[in-house]
């Protein structure tokens, strides 16, 4: 019975499309966003391949060619591209001398030239990193185990503080999204946190025979990265 669904829009009466939509897909080839897209998948598309054989490489064979992975990136797509070109324009707008109508486009320039000064970085060194995990609390790793006290610490407050002021998720995620039944209202939604080694890494913590000489490994490159910031002070 399923197939009398599709043949209700065939016998409503109703027409599909209008005149004037029928003209607007008649003339599509001639817009310059068609023949963009156009020429965008054709230079993908390596005509050598027969698709029967290697779709995949049919495809985007040429695209495949044409952009090879980035020696800092382990995977590249269409999407990484275009992120590459959004920033790239981003950053030239922050670096123009043209000052611009909009008070919080200015602001973000003057922003974006304070954290790109080295000599001031490099003057300041991480005094103010520091300062600021500091108001935190005492923090064995950098201020020694003497100094600790642990009737003095509050987990909880820490991490709604570190939520708050930072916007990190630590041990859980939280976020507000749309009611996929109810679209008029908003969830509150909690999941498990990213922790340091990002998602879908739980094994990770919880299996120490299979991973553990990775979490060695990654505890010891946190060691070293906060004993060198604080000898940059």
């Amino acid at each position: 019975m399923w197939w009398l669904l599709l043949l209700v829009p065939l016998c409503s009466g109703a027409p599909r499309i209008t005149p004037k939509c029928e003209d607007d897909l008649k003339n599509v080839g001639n817009t310059a966003g068609y023949n963009l897209a156009s020429d965008i998948l054709t230079k993908a598309i390596n005509f050598s391949v027969d698709p029967c054989e290697d779709f995949f490489e049919f495809t985007c064979g040429n695209w495949i060619a044409n952009h090879p992975i980035p020696s800092h990136k382990t995977s590249y797509s269409q999407f990484a591209n275009l992120s590459d070109k959004v920033q790239e324009k981003m950053r030239e707008i922050f670096e123009s001398k043209e000052m611009f109508g909009s008070k919080s486009m200015n602001a973000l320039k003057a922003m974006y030239r304070r954290c790109m000064d080295k000599d001031e970085l490099n003057r300041v060194g991480a005094r103010r990193m520091l300062e600021t995990i500091r108001g935190y609390g005492v923090w064995p790793m950098l201020d020694g185990d003497d100094r600790w006290r642990v009737e003095d610490f509050d987990l909880t407050s820490l991490l709604i503080h570190v939520s708050e002021v930072r916007g990190v998720d630590v041990f859980v995620s939280n976020y507000v999204s749309l009611d996929s039944r109810n679209v008029s209202r908003r969830l509150i939604e909690f999941d498990q946190g990213d922790l340091g080694l990002g998602d879908s890494t739980r094994d990770y913590y919880l299996d120490r025979k299979k991973h553990g000489k990775k979490i060695a490994a990654y505890r010891q490159f946190l060691i070293d990265k906060v004993s060198l910031s604080f000898h940059m002070c």
